[in-house]
């Protein structure tokens, strides 16, 4: 049985630094920052990225207030479950990481696995990823609710290499609701990048 992990991680480009959600931009401002991160070729951005984003953000927040009510910010701070501070991305070379018992559970939800790919996945949009669907999929999670699934089904890292079904399942998302913890949290960080409790 998997338990699940007292850690999460922010993950970000420095040339932007942390706590960014693009969402935030105007459509014309995202669109350039999405430029700029295709031309630097250290990640794939596909034409439809911020329309996509925008659309997962829209259920995401839908989601949170039918759970949980209103949050104190609109647009999510985005973390992993988990140490995944492994510099693995080439577009988000630095990490913040936070105890999770630090963050506030009611300002705290989950999808497993990211939000981008948990939706269409949820909803059925591409026939051809049929077989990869879980029950899982497509559902925001509180933080009980989370435990519950990682107890059933594991935490997905590592496995995706292993299991073809499970291939879209790379980790599992935080979203952070309220950016006022972080104040506190990030400074000052410890030299490996962990921010005191």
């Amino acid at each position: 049985m998997s338990t699940m992990p007292g850690i999460v991680t922010h993950c970000y480009d420095p040339l932007y630094g942390p706590f960014g959600n693009i969402c935030t931009l105007p459509d014309a401002q995202a669109q350039r920052v999405l430029d700029s991160i295709a031309l630097s070729g250290r990640r794939l951005v596909r034409e439809n990225y911020l329309r996509r984003r925008r659309t997962t953000e829209a259920w995401l927040l839908s989601e949170r207030q039918r759970k949980m009510g209103a949050p104190v910010i609109e647009h999510p701070i985005y973390f992993f479950l988990g140490d995944m501070a492994d510099d693995l991305d080439p577009s988000r070379l630095e990490s913040i990481r936070f105890p999770l018992a630090a963050l506030p559970a009611d300002m705290l939800t989950f999808t497993f696995p990211d939000s981008m790919a948990s939706l269409p996945l949820g909803l059925g949009l591409y026939d051809e990823h049929a077989s990869d669907r879980r029950s899982y999929h497509g559902k925001v999670f509180t933080i009980e609710e989370i435990g519950h699934v990682i107890a059933e089904f594991g935490m997905p890292c590592g496995r995706r290499r292993t299991i073809p079904p499970v291939k879209y399942d790379r980790f599992i998302e935080v979203q952070l609701w309220d950016d006022r913890p972080l104040r506190r949290l990030s400074a000052p960080l410890s030299r490996d990048g962990i921010a005191p409790s």
